[in-house]
């Protein structure tokens, strides 16, 4: 058996751990002066970024510091968290022991959805009656600082005025106007202002009758009295012929009139109408009806438009039988049998009877559009001198033109001027007190009472009858009623007219005060 060699010992090799251990010390002292270079940077940002302190209030804040409550001890906080758990247990304990039977059953008649919608409700209501109060308060508000703002009241001098003493009015009265502005007085005769007017218009009255008529102005009347515009352009010729007579609308509903009862209308059977309309006191469209009537044999329609009121003998008479019918006009009678035909040509002849025949051209229908341009010119002539100026107006349903009068510039007097002894207001006062029928109306403004108890004081002081009343404004119209126009508009309905029977209580009648 070989012999085992001893073991040598041989030396480890330390280079190398050394190394290694050398490295890793460089290393960690690099991180710590890196560290430490951080960490320096970082407290001086910190430090620099720190407002500067004075000593008072560096004080101040170890002043609050002392004040600050001190550390609590952990022990204690333990015992009082177990003091705390033991009251806990003890009040559980008694709380079991509570008899709750009674309350449950209370609890059982309790709808707390209810409950929650009437407290819903009563906070809607509580805010919308905050609002309310809210806006009612800011209206108290707002009057209070109005109230502020107001001047106190400081009533007028008193004005003393004279009691009325009414008088009867004169029955043909010279009406002058004396219209009261604040500003002053305006004066208007109607009498004197329309003389020169209306007399200029004598002068020429061949001229304003119509030289020619044309269709297109009457065109809305008869469409919409006829019906469409084809009857009214077929009736158009035998109407036209009596446009200077008698008004178109009247012609118009006589022609409707024979149409509906079944006879041809032609200006021969229109114009005896018009004749005969005007002994009996009727229009045209009344007298037609009664004579279609009479073309059926029924003359009560005709008897009853008899112009003689008892006690007088009737004028017209009639009575059918035996297939004719005989008529009276006054003292001429005349038999005629009972057939359309005849009983027109009765009445054809009785439009030739002395009294009706032609006795509608005595009356004279005018052009309004040649008075309108007549007086147009003298709006503008110098001879027409007054207070007002005027347009001529053509209103559709007037039968005459209208003038609208306008204060001029300058006209009437001041209240202050009008108080002269010999002022315009003055000589017209005495003018109205020198005529026997004189009446001075005051027209007065809703602002203007004070200027009309001046003027009145004036005018009571020369003794003029006079009278008052309101005027919405100074403006005015007045009509040409002397010449009659054809209306283009049908007759609007009478003020004031009721219902058959019914009591018609009269205005009070004028007065002088």
């Amino acid at each position: 058996m070989a012999k085992r060699k001893p073991h040598e010992e041989q030396e480890l090799p330390f280079v190398a751990l050394m190394d290694t251990m050398t490295n890793v010390v460089g290393v960690l002292i690099i991180v710590l002066v890196m560290v430490g270079l951080s960490v320096a940077s970082a407290v001086k940002k910190v430090l620099s970024d720190l407002p500067p302190v004075t000593k008072e209030e560096l004080q101040q804040i170890q002043e609050q510091v002392k004040q600050l409550p001190e550390k609590i001890d952990p022990v204690k906080v333990e015992e009082q968290q177990k003091q705390s758990e033991a009251q806990l247990k003890r009040a559980i304990e008694d709380l079991k022991t509570v008899d709750t039977a009674d309350l449950q059953s209370k609890m059982k008649f309790m709808d707390l959805d209810a409950f929650q919608k009437q407290l819903d409700q009563r906070r809607k209501d509580r805010e919308a009656s905050k609002v309310e109060t809210d806006k009612i308060l800011a209206e108290l508000e707002r009057l209070k600082a109005l109230l502020d703002k107001t001047p106190v009241y400081q009533p007028p001098p008193p004005t003393y005025v004279r009691l009325p003493n009414p008088r009867a009015y004169p029955e043909k009265p010279n009406e002058t106007r004396v219209l009261v502005a604040k500003q002053g007085v305006l004066f208007f005769n109607q009498v004197k202002f329309l003389q020169p007017i209306l007399e200029g218009m004598d002068k020429v009255k061949s001229q304003l009758e119509y030289q020619k008529v044309e269709y297109a102005p009457f065109a809305k009347l008869l469409e919409g009295i006829l019906g469409s515009p084809a009857n009214a352009q077929k009736a158009w010729p035998e109407i036209a012929t009596l446009v200077d007579r008698v008004q178109l609308e009247y012609v118009a509903l006589a022609y409707k009139a024979l149409v509906a009862g079944g006879i041809p209308p032609n200006k021969a059977l229109l114009n005896d109408i018009a004749d005969i309309a005007i002994p009996t006191r009727q229009t045209m469209a009344v007298v037609a009806e009664a004579i279609v009537a009479a073309t059926k044999g029924d003359v009560t329609a005709w008897v009853k438009l008899d112009p003689a009121r008892p006690p007088a003998p009737p004028v017209i008479k009639a009575s059918a039988a035996g297939g004719k019918i005989t008529f009276s006009w006054g003292a001429i009678t005349k038999e005629v049998k009972a057939t359309p035909k005849d009983v027109l040509g009765y009445f054809h002849d009785l439009a030739k009877v002395p009294g009706i025949e032609n006795v509608s051209k005595a009356r004279t229908v005018y052009d309004a559009t040649r008075i309108q341009a007549l007086l147009q010119r003298a709006a503008s002539s110098p001879l027409l001198a007054g207070s007002y100026g005027f347009e001529a107006k053509i209103l559709p349903t007037l039968p005459y033109v209208q003038l609208a009068l306008t204060p001029k510039s300058g006209g009437g007097e001041t209240i202050e001027a009008m108080k002269q002894p010999n002022s315009a207001y003055i000589r017209l006062m005495r003018d109205i007190k020198a005529d026997p029928n004189g009446v001075a109306i005051f027209q007065v403004m809703p602002d203007a009472f004070e200027a009309y108890l001046e003027a009145r004081k004036l005018a009571d002081e020369v003794g003029v009858p006079a009278t008052w009343e309101f005027l919405a404004k100074l403006d005015l119209a007045v009509n040409i009623s002397g010449y009659e126009v054809q209306r283009l508009a049908p007759t609007p309905p009478r003020a004031g007219a009721g219902a058959p029977g019914a009591v018609t209580i009269a205005p009070p009648k004028r007065s002088l005060d």
